[in-house]
């Protein structure tokens, strides 16, 4: 079963009020509901939001705004989160393995210092910035191939070239180890373990910018 993910990580915050916070975000008339394990907060349904702690990160698990962070300048989300934890570095998840979507962007004092995110149907489509740590390993097995798209290579697929749509999920669970010590699908206390507090939203009034790999083509959003 693929992994399906929509979250963002605020790295070592400040202490906020987290109805202020969400205000400030843009949900509005919250009310509060069940608490629940990271493992099903992970891809929440629509019109809720989950907010927790661990290994001194802010967890908040929400549809759609994380997908705001993939820009060439800031979101409307990703400004207010820099301006609450200026002194934060706050990364924004996302996966589908419907569509093979994938996704990371890193921000750092208001900048962003890396961002990538593609799928199956639109390749890589948003490359911004130089790789972080936890990439190399994974982009020392690749290549360019004669149409300039990467391609990887792996000791287990001998006679395999991989797209990098099929390896995007495993880029997002490196990235993940920045943050919580170990790969997301090995974090076993952070999947099983870790409540967060979940709320339901009435609206929302912050713009959710999507990103749009090619304004002529279909709208691949709408496909996950």
């Amino acid at each position: 079963m693929g992994w399906k993910a929509s979250f963002i990580i605020v790295n070592k915050p400040k202490t906020v009020d987290v109805k202020t916070l969400l205000n400030e975000l843009g949900f509005q008339n919250l009310t509060k509901i069940d608490d629940a394990h990271f493992e099903f907060t992970i891809n929440p349904k629509e019109n809720t939001v989950y907010v927790g702690n661990y290994k001194d990160n802010l967890l908040i698990c929400t549809p759609d705004l994380p997908m705001s962070f993939f820009e060439d300048g800031e979101s409307s989300a990703e400004k207010i989160l820099n301006n609450f934890f200026s002194d934060s570095e706050i990364c924004s998840i996302v996966l589908h393995s419907v569509v093979n979507l994938w996704g990371y962007s890193i921000s750092r004092s208001g900048k962003k210092i890396r961002a990538r995110a593609g799928s199956a149907d639109y390749g890589t489509f948003v490359d911004l910035g130089n790789p972080v740590e936890e990439e190399k390993g994974l982009l020392s097995k690749s290549r360019l191939d004669e149409n300039r798209n990467r391609v990887y290579s792996f000791e287990e697929f001998p006679d395999e070239e991989l797209s990098e749509d099929q390896v995007g999920e495993n880029f997002v669970f490196e990235i993940c180890s920045r943050y919580f010590g170990e790969k997301l699908d090995h974090a076993d206390d952070l999947l099983f373990e870790t409540l967060l507090s979940g709320f339901e939203y009435g609206k929302t009034n912050v713009k959710n910018n999507q990103v749009k790999p090619n304004s002529t083509k279909k709208q691949w959003w709408k496909f996950w």
